[in-house]
């Protein structure tokens, strides 16, 4: 799981710039939708952004539930984002039941104060929030260089931390 780190009076340039390396009429950048020399793009684009990247990673076992990891890794982007000083967090919506289910992990977080109160988190999808592509991209640079192709993760790991999560 990613997040990228923008300060606010950069929102609306990032936006723009990620916009613009949409192609023809899709409704958002997916890095899997991507052939390689295009990935190549916007790994060099997203390096020269005022962007801070950080990636929770749980390498787990056939025998874990990747709902287990999912939680694991975003309760420590959650308190990686608000020791950043994040005021605010979104994160990409995947479906009613499925962010029902984040929900109540901050919930939880929240009442055992790991994360503050404070800190305002939201869900969008990914097609109304174009800065959830550079999340996109540098999680998807991360998990290519687990499996071996480090190439892209090369270009963005100067503006990144990535965090294994027991």
């Amino acid at each position: 799981m990613a997040g990228v780190i923008i300060d606010a009076s950069h929102h609306d340039e990032i936006r723009i710039t990620l916009e613009d390396l949409r192609r023809g009429k899709s409704p958002r950048l997916h890095w899997r939708d991507e052939t390689p020399a295009r990935q190549r793009l916007i790994a060099t684009t997203l390096a020269e952004l005022p962007i801070a990247g950080i990636v929770t990673v749980h390498i787990y076992s056939g025998g874990h539930r990747t709902e287990r990891a999912r939680r694991r890794c975003l309760e420590r982007l959650l308190i990686e984002v608000d020791q950043a000083g994040a005021a605010k967090v979104v994160i990409e919506s995947r479906s009613p039941e499925q962010d029902h289910l984040d929900r109540g992990l901050l919930t939880g977080l929240r009442k055992a104060t790991i994360v503050p109160k404070s800190l305002e988190v939201t869900w969008q999808p990914s097609i109304s929030e174009p800065l959830l592509w550079a999340a996109d991209a540098v999680v998807s640079a991360t998990t290519w260089w687990i499996d071996g192709v480090p190439a892209f993760y090369d270009l963005l790991s100067l503006k990144m931390s990535t965090i294994c999560v027991d």
